[in-house]
């Protein structure tokens, strides 16, 4: 803004302007000032997690709270997470003061007194949003057998596409349901059959339209636009390659040509498919126009294959050009520099002063600023370590380990995908290779970068010294309420929702609705802030994170949902929950205080849950006053004398002496859940809990939801 007035000459003695720079003004200030468009409503959201503001504008929504500031006496906005519209699929009022943000993978609760003002505005500006769209977003998973239909996974964004007329005196059309759908009709706005055309990573198709619902156009989608370069062009450096770009419309076009290699077509050579060797037949450059790699056979039978083989083979030489056509001059001479990195790396070139964390460092900086050069990198690689004839010892091995690390970071395409995939099966499962075991975890490294985009922080020199010697996971403490310990062992790659799958397998529990019910939180500042990460977040890159900022940091395991019926069968989980529940029942978030003397009915219930709360400490003499006090919600245990609360505990004493303090929790929360006839959970928000002595942060409070951390990784759909 302060260059925006310089430029203009604005100061407050000129301060006149043309509508033009007024304009100006206003749009800078609508897209720099975070908060400074936004309507503000009151709003809190889930224990620990500090937001106090909810602000709507234009964009999208954001968490904010205050915090005191340098300068202002007031304090200022500090923004906690912002989603855009593009991100919400649909706003929901579950209850009184209760908002449900619904987004493509995960949901956010929020309480305002001003609930229904605020879903009013946001579905305005999502339907506004809406009217001129091309993009749907998939509600459900779509996985056809039927290679013509468009497969997707829920909250997939899915860019419709006009249907292309039909060739001369033909009639173009599809057979659903018995029934013969002519595009044509569908293109004229004539009835619709229930079916859509779209595309979505490059794949086209058709799809049931009750699987998906109008979306906001996403403002992730950038193709790079360079003066004078098509949109052909501009494609082709999206996927890397002029000949990747090829394969975008090879299901309509059929299979792609080389241009300019008529021998190819001529030798009609077929590899198997979904090998290295067959994706370097499509996208490399042509052999025989690289003299320093390959052997230049005069004999025309086997020559593709041999010379392709010897450009996946290890070469002691840095390469002068890129392995596949890429179709920028400045991108040649990237990956020209990538491969000599690898070298280095490996211990193929000398370092010439730089460490291997800086070697690395660079590799992953170039992926990551350049996505169109991943293909290239991992191409790179695979080729270093096959046939790998180095001098040094080691070479091979540190080209695995650079593999595993790379493929932790930064996914490849998908169209390399498949052959990578064979490629890493092919070493895991032959018997008698080596790096089976390292090609196996390369593997399940793509898969996870695939799924949850990538680690973000870039290991650290002790996490790297950890790898190349073959230790690729550590030991990483999580607390459940009550203060239980559980240290599991974290990979590179796992990530939040790992670590909640394997607890709740401790649990017995196994169905996938059950693990939406539980966050991981990661608590900082002596429990002042409290912040549950995304399920897509990397244990490792929060850990990393975390160290920099508060090396006290501590990560928690948690409810956050209630849905599900609790079960009694398993010892940790009752344990867990009877943790998590008890301090808000005695906070009285589960009972509705009467206003005078509570019945007959509920006293025989609270004295009977009191005395179950006293056996599942193992106790088994009859409580005190001052105990039977703590057992026991102040609300309720003002309206009745201490002792007449004893004399009530006492008649339950013969029911609960045989009890096991595990019997004890478990028929304490079937009594709570009975009670309430529903799922448990509290009839109001949980105040913010104090850092208790014990290790557990909370001392038990049941939240609702809550937003979730958006880095280090963002989820895809």
């Amino acid at each position: 803004m302060k260059a925006l007035f310089a430029q203009n000459q604005l100061d407050t003695q000129r301060p006149l302007a043309t509508e033009s720079v007024k304009r100006a003004v206003v749009s800078t200030a609508r897209d720099s000032w975070e908060v400074y468009f936004s309507r503000l409503f009151p709003a809190t959201g889930s224990v620990g997690t500090g937001v106090q503001i909810l602000a709507v504008s234009h964009t999208g929504i954001k968490l904010l709270r205050m915090v005191k500031g340098g300068r202002e006496a007031g304090g200022q906005l500090q923004v906690l997470r912002t989603y855009s519209f593009a991100d919400i699929l649909f706003v929901t009022i579950p209850s009184q003061n209760m908002l449900e943000f619904n987004l493509a993978s995960e949901k956010v609760i929020l309480f305002s007194a001003r609930a229904h003002q605020v879903k009013t505005l946001v579905d305005d500006f999502i339907l506004e949003l809406k009217k001129d769209s091309d993009y749907v977003v998939a509600v459900r998973n779509f996985l056809p057998e039927d290679p013509a239909l468009l497969a997707f996974h829920k909250g997939d964004i899915i860019h419709l596409q006009p249907l292309e007329p039909p060739r001369m005196g033909y009639s173009a059309g599809c057979v659903v349901r018995k029934k013969v759908v002519y595009l044509e009709d569908l293109r004229r706005r004539g009835p619709d059959f229930g079916w859509r055309f779209g595309t979505i990573h490059g794949r086209v198709g058709r799809f049931p339209s009750e699987l998906v619902q109008p979306a906001a156009a996403p403002d992730f989608l950038q193709l790079p636009a360079e003066p004078g370069r098509g949109r052909a062009a501009a494609v082709a450096a999206a996927v890397a390659s002029t000949a990747a770009a090829r394969e975008v419309g090879r299901r309509r076009e059929g299979p792609p040509v080389r241009a300019g290699s008529p021998d190819r077509a001529e030798d009609g050579l077929t590899l198997p498919p979904y090998t290295m060797l067959e994706f370097a037949q499509k996208y490399f450059r042509d052999p025989q126009r690289r003299p320093q790699d390959g052997l230049r056979l005069k004999s025309k039978e086997g020559r593709e294959s041999r010379t392709l083989e010897d450009m996946l083979c290890f070469t002691k030489t840095p390469l002068q050009e890129s392995l596949i056509e890429l179709s920028d001059s400045s991108l040649n001479k990237m990956a020209t520099d990538m491969f000599l990195a690898v070298m280095r790396f490996m211990g193929d070139a000398p370092l010439k002063g730089q460490s291997e964390l800086d070697v690395l460092y660079t590799l992953l900086k170039l992926c990551g600023d350049h996505e169109v050069m991943r293909d290239e990198c991992y191409c790179q690689v695979v080729k270093q370590i096959t046939d790998n004839t180095s001098t040094k010892q080691d070479s091979c091995q540190r080209g695995w380990r650079l593999l595993y690390i790379v493929a932790a970071y930064h996914s490849c395409s998908e169209v390399l995908q498949p052959h990578l995939v064979r490629f890493l099966q092919d070493v895991s499962r032959t018997p008698g290779l080596p790096f089976q075991g390292i090609a196996k975890a390369c593997e399940q490294n793509v898969q996870k970068t695939l799924r949850f985009g990538g680690r973000v922080e870039l290991p650290s020199s002790m996490e790297l010294r950890a790898m190349l010697a073959g230790r690729s996971s550590k030991r990483q403490l999580f607390l459940l309420p009550g203060g239980l310990e559980r240290h599991l062992k974290i990979k590179t790659c796992t990530v939040a929702l790992d670590v909640v799958e394997e607890i709740c397998a401790e649990m017995a529990l196994t169905r996938p609705e059950a693990f939406s019910e539980y966050v991981i939180f990661v608590v900082t500042n002596r429990g002042q802030h409290v912040c549950p990460l995304s399920r897509c977040a990397y244990i490792l890159d929060v850990a990393s994170e975390m160290e920099q900022v508060d090396g006290g940091y501590m990560l928690c395991f948690r409810r956050v949902l209630w849905d599900q019926p609790l079960k009694f069968d398993n010892e940790l989980y009752v344990t867990m929950h009877y943790n998590q529940v008890l301090p808000d029942y005695l906070k009285g978030l589960f009972s509705s205080v009467p206003a005078s003397r509570p019945s007959d009915q509920q006293s025989q219930q609270v004295s009977k849950l009191a005395l179950l709360q006293h056996r599942a400490k193992d106790h088994s003499y009859l409580p005190s006053v001052r105990e039977v006090q703590d057992y026991i919600p102040a609300q309720l245990y003002r309206t009745m004398a201490g002792s007449a609360w004893l004399n009530l505990v006492g008649q339950h004493r013969q029911q609960t002496q045989a009890l096991s303090p595990h019997q004890a929790r478990a028929q304490f929360l079937e009594l709570q859940q009975r009670g309430r006839a529903g799922p448990l959970h509290p009839c109001r928000q949980p105040e913010r809990p104090q850092l208790p002595q014990h290790r557990d942060p909370w001392p038990g409070a049941v939240s609702s939801g809550g937003c979730a951390r958006g880095e280090p990784a963002q989820c895809p759909g």
